[in-house]
């Protein structure tokens, strides 16, 4: 059942954490499992080598196409990382109070800017170290200056989100521990989850 977001009965997920903390895969794989609904932001980010059918959390445009759609009221709100060049928007998402859960990704610095749309929220971090948050960043093939650019601000965003996060969960082991803990974690928060075909751990 679509409603507004101020009907709403149950929280939307907002899934935040710095770069290269594991967000998105824990989130595909909460996906894959049936747990949540991911509302994707829409950037102007070059695609990256496995990025190129897509991902579920992004929608790539044309800086041109990403103006039109801001100046015609798309986006609830547009943001620009420091020393990136890339832009990140969300659009108005379409709610729904059954089913998997829904969720939008986001930074800690950016949850204000759209938090009036969505009153009724739960916000899990996913946090590691800027040492293995290098790591994945090594590995995915950014270059030197994307990596301390998506570094600089690495501890300071991670003392932010701790300050507005119901949860926070440490992205320091294995994915499928990280998943069940996460889903655990919304079990307990919600008490929905078996209604939408969770299973259990």
């Amino acid at each position: 059942m679509q409603v507004d977001s101020s009907r709403m009965t149950r929280p939307v997920l907002v899934v935040i954490g710095p770069s290269a903390s594991g967000k998105s895969t824990a989130v595909r794989e909460l996906h894959r499992r049936g747990v949540l609904h991911v509302h994707p932001t829409w950037t102007t980010r070059a695609r990256r080598a496995d990025e190129a059918e897509g991902t579920l959390e992004h929608r790539f445009v044309t800086d041109e196409m990403f103006d039109e759609l801001e100046a015609a009221g798309f986006f609830l709100g547009t943001v620009q990382l420091p020393g990136l060049p890339a832009r990140y928007a969300i659009p108005r998402p379409t709610l729904t109070d059954d089913g998997p859960l829904d969720t939008i990704m986001a930074r800690a610095p950016f949850v204000e800017l759209f938090a009036e749309y969505f009153p009724h929220r739960l916000v899990y971090q996913i946090e590691d170290t800027a040492e293995r948050a290098r790591d994945r960043l090594v590995a995915r093939g950014s270059d030197a200056y994307e990596i301390e650019a998506r570094l600089a601000g690495h501890d300071a965003e991670v003392a932010h989100g701790r300050t507005i996060a119901q949860r926070v969960f440490t992205n320091d082991g294995d994915l499928d521990a990280l998943v069940d803990t996460i889903a655990a974690a919304l079990r307990t928060d919600l008490m929905v989850l078996p209604s939408i075909g969770v299973a259990q751990p």
